[in-house]
């Protein structure tokens, strides 16, 4: 059975037809998965960078870098702070004679989480602390611990983590 040579010439334009679009195609998946790795890889680079700065404002205000690490003194259960799943970022110290832990954590989990830092303040019963810095900071009240965060609002500008000189802006102020 031989070939006519008009359907060799159909065969061979399908053919190269499908190579194009092979191709075509693997180079969208390329473009994709290079910026979906773009994407992490900011993640990444930005987690790095908080870390090194938390770490950097721990050493100059007299407080020790915990990392991951939340000290168990620290009471989240029976609040909206249940909700926490992630922690990092922590520093725990006793300026002017209060403890104070502040950490980055994550409420909640997959695309419905939000992220803020807290700070965590440990001071008797007697001597509350609000939020006298900023009204709009959530205040919850713990046995003798009051954590002050901000709480998740609707915005078009994602505010997540506390920048870090308005933390230490916190921090000196308590």
């Amino acid at each position: 059975m031989a070939v006519s040579r008009p359907e060799l010439i159909k065969a061979e334009r399908a053919s190269l037809r499908l190579i194009v679009m092979s191709a075509s195609d693997s180079i969208s998946t390329v473009v994709v998965v290079a910026f979906v790795g773009c994407i992490f890889g900011w993640e990444w680079w930005r987690s790095r960078v908080r870390t090194r700065e938390i770490r950097s404002l721990a050493e100059s205000c007299g407080f020790h870098f915990l990392g991951d690490a939340l000290p168990r003194s620290v009471p989240l259960r029976g609040s909206d702070l249940d909700l926490i799943t992630e922690v990092q970022n922590v520093i725990d110290g006793e300026p002017r004679g209060k403890r104070i832990v502040a950490f980055d954590c994550r409420f909640g989990v997959g695309k419905r989480s939000w992220r803020r830092t807290v700070i965590a303040i440990n001071a008797d019963a007697g001597n509350r602390i609000g939020p006298s810095f900023d009204p709009t900071f959530r205040v919850e009240q713990m046995n003798d611990w009051t954590f002050i965060y901000r709480p998740k609002s609707f915005s078009f500008i994602r505010v997540q983590l506390t920048p870090i000189s308005e933390l230490r802006g916190y921090l000196e102020t308590i």
